[in-house]
């Protein structure tokens, strides 16, 4: 340190000196004489983290000089930098690295599956919003080598659904119900990288105990693991796994009447192909898309190559939700569906397929669809709501890309959809009708529950019309029960949520229905629903 507070120095000085006697010493008149780089006097081996090898970072912090040190989650034993495993006390054998809230109890002695240690969720603990985090630091993803994290876990099939649901950086992923000890491996997305990231890990059931003493769930490890140890091949965030299917098929997995196959595709390339011959039967296909963060790429959306059987439709889905119904016109298409908020920052599940149509399973339905050349883009038609996608019902009409909500019910009770017209602000509007009793319609998405601000707690906003009608109701869920009727315009709803949710996705559904005897007619009745929004409110509760 001594040389090289005297290096600069006497380099001041010696400029200073340069510039009195007139010349310019390479610095234009006017200019700012530079600061010594710490390098002229000490040896540095980088200036970026391109000039240090593999896993590591270009280190300003520890030193007079400039080292290559490993990144974060890396250390050097010996070989180079290697990665280390992530976070602390992966199998929960310690509980110093955690911090656990609400019911969930972490355990460092019990043996869950193989070793000691475990967090479990008993009775109502399962519904209180409780769990366990960590915050632990992570490499760049440009310097780390493809990472995925694994959870081993069971829930208790008898009493109801339980499951985890993990989250990093409050990037939500819900893994499936499973009754016996199982271990979960999943590519791990963008949110997983680069600094600070919070490890969280919370239990979930869409059904509550009885009894306090019900072993709802237990989580017996959850770490991150190197891709190629789990034998995961994890795509790049903003890229889909073998996208165009000209790898060897194994990326992709078929449930029922689904292949990939050669000469079927765009420019007769290989493609997913679906098919199906009688109801009942299933095609689906589904890959790997690893969604980057909202600032690394705004207003995602899926762009792919198409074609199936006139007027039948493809269902798309990712992140275990609904993304888009598409119906087939017969001809080569390339269509693109906006990605809901809640998808962006992990690797997702992306699914094609053939909706499911109930009816005696013998009865011939032909339908024979081709997907082909997946990617995702950037589609500034989706809009970047980080709560909600297409709240005001607008896409359905840009005649650009399709609508996000999923209708159900439908057919000679009534009917549910996207109109024009009647709207309470721009040109679209949500449209039930019935005319008929056991009518039950429904309109979904997936909302994010924001956190609470200075202004409020979160709450679900929207505007809603409904005339004097007798036989239906109209409600939401999360709601506050059947709507009011008999207004003269739209009028506004607000609808607090459950600030212990907040940054996790949850449905909303908005409902009409008519209850009693089936096949009773009357006179048809309507409501309308528009500008739904996600946002806070001071009459909500911030915690």
């Amino acid at each position: 340190m001594r040389v090289c507070l005297i290096g600069c120095v006497f380099l001041l000085f010696g400029c200073e000196s340069d510039a009195g006697a007139g010349g310019d010493a390479g610095i234009e008149d006017g200019g700012q004489l530079p600061d010594a780089d710490t390098c002229d006097s000490v040896e540095c081996e980088c200036d970026t983290d391109d000039d240090c090898g593999e896993h590591e970072l270009c280190d300003t912090t520890s030193g007079p000089g400039r080292l290559c040190v490993c990144a974060p989650a890396y250390e050097d034993r010996g070989s180079g930098c290697e990665f280390a495993g992530a976070p602390l006390a992966p199998g929960f054998d310690e509980a110093a690295p955690w911090t656990t809230f609400g019911g969930a109890v972490l355990d460092p002695t019990a043996t869950g599956s193989d070793d000691p240690g475990e967090v479990t969720w008993s009775g109502n603990a399962i519904c209180d919003r409780s769990g366990a985090l960590q915050t632990f630091a992570m490499p760049p993803y440009d310097r780390a080598e493809p990472l995925a994290f694994q959870v081993t876990y069971r829930g208790d099939s008898d009493a109801y659904e339980a499951r985890p649901q993990l989250a990093f950086n409050e990037h939500w992923v819900r893994l499936p119900r499973r009754s016996s000890f199982f271990t979960q491996t999943i590519c791990l997305g963008e949110a997983g990288f680069d600094g600070d990231v919070e490890f969280r890990i919370d239990g979930h059931s869409g059904f509550c105990p009885a009894s306090d003493e019900a072993d709802g769930l237990v989580v017996d490890r959850f770490e991150v693991v190197r891709a190629e140890d789990a034998e995961l091949e994890c795509p790049a965030p903003g890229f889909v796994l073998d996208g165009d299917f000209e790898g060897d098929g194994t990326a992709w997995s078929p449930i029922g009447d689904a292949s990939v196959q050669d000469g079927v595709g765009q420019n007769e390339t290989r493609a997913a192909r679906l098919q199906t011959t009688t109801l009942c039967v299933p095609a689906f296909m589904t890959g790997v898309a690893s969604l980057p963060v909202s600032t690394s790429m705004p207003n995602q959306a899926f762009r792919f190559f198409w074609k199936g059987t006139t007027g039948r439709v493809l269902q798309v889905q990712a992140a275990d939700g609904f993304v888009a119904d598409l119906t087939a016109s017969g001809e080569e298409t390339v269509s693109t569906v906006c990605l809901p908020p809640h998808s962006q920052g992990l690797a997702r599940a992306i699914t094609f397929a053939l909706p499911i149509i109930n009816g005696p399973c013998s009865d011939a339905d032909s339908r024979d669809f081709v997907v082909d050349t997946v990617e995702v883009v950037s589609e500034v038609e989706c809009g970047d709501d980080p709560y909600l996608l297409d709240g005001d019902f607008e896409l359905a009409v840009t005649g650009t890309v399709p609508g996000s909500w999923s209708f159900g019910g439908g057919g000679p009770r009534g009917t549910v959809g996207v109109v024009t017209g009647n709207a309470q602000s721009g040109d679209a509007s949500l449209h039930f009708t019935a005319q008929q009793t056991c009518a039950f319609l429904s309109a979904r998405a997936t909302i994010v529950t924001p956190k609470p601000d200075p202004t409020g707690g979160p709450a679900l906003k929207y505007f809603y019309r409904v005339d004097d009608n007798p036989e239906t109701s109209l409600e939401s869920r999360p709601g506050n029960g059947p709507l009011p009727e008999g207004a003269a315009g739209y009028v506004e709803e607000t609808v607090c949520l459950d600030p212990m949710l907040a940054t996790q996705p949850q449905e909303l559904v908005f409902t009409m229905q008519r209850v009693g005897p089936c096949d009773v007619t009357f006179p048809e009745e309507e409501a309308f629903i528009d500008n739904v929004r996600v946002a806070t409110d001071a009459a909500c509760p911030s915690e």
